[in-house]
């Protein structure tokens, strides 16, 4: 299973397969790969910022920021799940049965409320009161090399591939057939928690100067 606990801050970048090509040499010179494995998630949004305008239909009213939730499971094995609430640089997960789930996408909720679980609970607010609904669904190989000594980790993304059919979230043989014929993107991103070594920042330069900033 390939999953991480992020630290406070991340950036994320597009990179060229050159640009990956060379990451993953340098990399792997440097330090072990930590894990390696195929990533399944399905991200909520919420339509109610897009329809909601201020006087005369301006720019919308100024609110608390939201927490974003989103779904995943590893190594094509829905058996296991995570759902995710990120809220501004803080990440919260819970587990969820591949049953939850699948009732979840069926439009059943009220499981939500029964686990007594804060995560959960919050969850619900957001489908009920906040109009979150599934939007994209991904499907990509990550490979993440952790630096020893420092708080940071790098992970490199391939394969990147989305579809909107989120109900065939859980089945892996379906997401491959609704992503058919797709060119995946390659990512890099890194999650540090205050600082960036020089060192770091510039194997990273001289390995990927064509990338593009996504986050």
């Amino acid at each position: 299973m390939t999953t991480t606990h992020p630290y406070p801050h991340r950036m994320q970048y597009q990179i060229t397969q050159a640009d990956y090509s060379a990451l993953r040499t340098r990399l792997s010179a440097a330090v072990p790969e930590d894990s390696a494995g195929d990533i399944h998630t399905l991200l909520f949004t919420s339509y109610r910022n897009r329809i909601s305008a201020g006087p005369a239909g301006g720019l919308p009213a100024a609110h608390e920021p939201e927490a974003r939730f989103s779904l995943h499971y590893f190594d094509n094995d829905p058996s296991y799940l995570l759902l995710e609430r990120r809220l501004e640089q803080d990440s919260d997960t819970v587990m969820m049965t591949e049953a939850e789930c699948r009732a979840l996408l069926s439009g059943e909720t009220d499981w939500l409320l029964e686990r007594r679980n804060p995560i959960l609970h919050d969850f619900h607010s957001g489908l009920t009161e906040r109009m979150l609904l599934p939007q994209v669904l991904l499907t990509y190989h990550r490979e993440i090399y952790t630096l020893d000594g420092l708080d940071l980790w790098v992970a490199l993304d391939s394969d990147i591939r989305a579809s909107l059919q989120h109900m065939d979230f859980l089945d892996p043989e379906l997401l491959a057939r609704d992503t058919a014929g797709q060119e995946g993107r390659l990512l890099m991103e890194i999650s540090y928690s205050s600082v960036i070594p020089d060192h770091v920042l510039c194997l990273l330069e001289e390995t990927a100067p064509r990338r593009k900033l996504l986050a």
